[in-house]
């Protein structure tokens, strides 16, 4: 990893790629506030012009994120002369490796190409991470309908899995046998590969961390309290974990860490299963979107980045203060849910505190959206 460190009290220029999500907005915003230059790469600015006074970003460059070398990223590299470039979805990740090789050695993270593979294929890590010595979920590959009767055969219900899956996308809780073979219909073809794997009736926990070289320095864990969809989807609620927990995700997540060398920003999701052992079932390679939760747990995720961004050194290392709970903002007050409207404004009051533009440009954006959706949709349709 190739660094470009700032000089004297210079901030350093760090570009964000595919700013598609708040918690991009929020990284930008807290490396901002620390002095850094941020600028933005991204199929589109989620922002609507009149509000982009509030947004962080000194510059951006809008384009299409496919898997191709990019002429205007590698200008807008020459240009601003970045310290570190920084993915913000996986997506953006993978597109970064189709870059020239001076481009990805800036990248945070910097990804190996004999590691790649096991980022493309999630079944491929869990596989490694069970030989590295990490507890992972009873699965069974599906290529066929006769695979799907198999692992039915084994007791349902089950969780059938795509080899990518983000934010609860490319996973279905099956009760059924339909249910099952529908699910391997709809993934199979789109992903490198599918899964069913066992159903554990435990809480999920999440475990992130800025690591440096497989270190996690610093470190949040948490339960997962309230899910959206539930089960299976993104965390809307977290508690910050306590021991014997706490430790044991530390350890499984840098096991799988240390392994694949990891130095950036990265999540886990863990199930505890009925015999109190956590069992590793996804990995993402990025910023994870209940990110905020560290704001409120003690957890000196930005500070710690931005330093090592300066200086190569994060300072020491933070861990979660346990038993806090945290409502994720924005998804918790402004995505779909089962919960009733005043209990989503509660949400609120867990929003990143001291940083009042971001949140208020955030709610204004979400206004914006919805009253462009109406109009939209009160207009006649042609015909």
């Amino acid at each position: 990893m190739v660094f470009r460190r700032a000089r004297g009290g210079d901030g350093p220029d760090v570009i964000l790629v595919d700013t598609a999500w708040f918690p991009a907005d929020l990284l930008a915003y807290q490396l901002a506030s620390r002095g850094a230059r941020v600028h933005a790469f991204t199929p589109s600015l989620r922002w609507p012009p009149y509000l982009r006074a509030m947004h962080p970003y000194r510059s951006s460059a809008e384009e299409p994120i496919g898997n191709q070398e990019s002429n205007s990223f590698a200008a807008m590299v020459e240009r601003v002369e970045p310290a570190c470039i920084i993915p913000c979805t996986e997506h953006a990740l993978y597109w970064l490796w189709h870059q020239p090789e001076h481009i990805q050695e800036r990248c945070l993270p910097n990804v190996s190409p004999a590691i790649r593979p096991l980022l493309l294929d999630r079944a491929l890590l869990l596989d490694a991470a069970a030989g590295w010595g990490v507890a992972t979920p009873t699965s069974i590959p599906l290529n066929s309908h006769d695979d799907c009767d198999e692992a039915i055969a084994a007791g349902l219900p089950l969780v059938v899995k795509s080899g990518q899956s983000i934010g609860g996308a490319g996973v279905a809780l099956c009760h059924t046998p339909d249910e099952v073979i529908r699910a391997f219909d709809e993934f199979f073809g789109k992903a490198v590969s599918v899964a069913a794997q066992r159903y554990y009736v435990g809480p999920t926990y999440l475990a992130g961390a800025l690591f440096l070289h497989g270190e996690a320095v610093h470190f949040y864990a948490g339960e997962k309290t309230v899910m959206w969809p539930p089960l299976t989807g993104r965390a809307f609620e977290l508690r910050s974990a306590g021991e014997p927990h706490f430790s044991a995700l530390l350890q499984s997540a840098e096991a799988v860490c240390k392994n694949l060398e990891w130095t950036g920003l990265a999540s886990f999701d863990f199930v505890l299963d009925e015999d109190g052992q956590f069992r590793f079932v996804d990995f993402n390679p990025r910023q994870w979107g209940s990110v905020d939760a560290t704001l409120t747990t003690g957890v000196d995720l930005y500070g710690g980045l931005d330093r090592w961004i300066r200086y190569g050194d994060a300072g020491a290392p933070s861990r979660s203060v346990p038993g806090i709970s945290h409502r994720v903002f924005p998804v918790y007050t402004l995505e779909p849910s089962g919960m009733s409207v005043w209990q989503r404004l509660r949400g609120l009051r867990d929003a990143p505190r001291g940083a009042a533009s971001l949140v208020v440009g955030e709610l204004a954006r979400e206004v914006d959206e919805r009253v462009r959706r109406a109009v939209r949709m009160s207009k006649p349709a042609k015909g």
